[in-house]
């Protein structure tokens, strides 16, 4: 099978799965939801979700988050892992936004990827989901999905992932497949032994292959 054999195969067993998926994390603002994806890095989405909503009842508005003290966002945001290095991230995005940015968050990925805590997958996810963009983002479930079917190169780098991802997935809404693949991930094609290759029916994939050989 081709890379867009592949794809077509996984989208249509994940649709299976996954019909309808939804936006993992909840924020009604833009600067808020820059936040929560800063903050789901290498954390559950339902503790962030828990935790946004304390930090910004504390810090209401986003000059009440440029004026407050590092220690105090750390305190609230602790939960979520990394802390210190996301409340400093965050204190200075905070103020880069106010300060240059007149309290707007930008909507193109390469200014996005110069604002503090932003990365090229945080960028990719803010504007998926607030502007539907064409990206599907690269998060470990997703380059541990894409390297196991071999649609990518085992030491593809995540940049190198999305766009052989983006350039062969033939759906119409890349967001909506860059959650399912998460939720197969999760539910599914766990890390290592702890995998379910019973319950996929992708028979190239290579790991399964190993698994069920016999």
């Amino acid at each position: 099978m081709n890379r867009k054999e592949k794809v077509a195969s996984l989208s249509l067993f994940l649709t299976s799965l996954y019909p309808e998926t939804e936006c993992f994390l909840h924020s009604s603002s833009e600067y808020g939801f820059l936040i929560a994806v800063i903050l789901s890095a290498q954390a559950r989405d339902k503790v962030v979700n828990q935790i946004t909503p304390l930090l910004f009842k504390a810090y209401p508005s986003l000059q009440d988050l440029a004026d407050a003290n590092e220690k105090d966002i750390l305190r609230i945001i602790k939960p979520v892992g990394l802390g210190p290095s996301k409340a400093h991230n965050i204190l200075l995005l905070a103020k880069t936004l106010v300060q240059d940015y007149q309290g707007k968050v930008p909507h193109e990925r390469e200014v996005l990827q110069t604002l503090p805590g932003v990365g090229h997958k945080t960028a990719g996810v803010f504007l998926g989901e607030r502007d539907d963009a064409p990206f599907i983002p690269v998060d470990t479930h997703v380059s541990r999905i894409a390297k196991r079917l071999r649609i990518v190169p085992l030491k593809a780098e995540p940049d190198e992932i999305e766009a052989i991802l983006e350039a062969n997935y033939q759906g119409g809404n890349k967001m909506n497949f860059h959650r399912q693949m998460i939720l197969f991930g999760r539910n599914l094609c766990l890390a290592s032994d702890k995998r379910l290759c019973e319950q996929c029916p992708l028979s190239f994939c290579q790991e399964r292959l190993k698994d069920f050989k016999e």
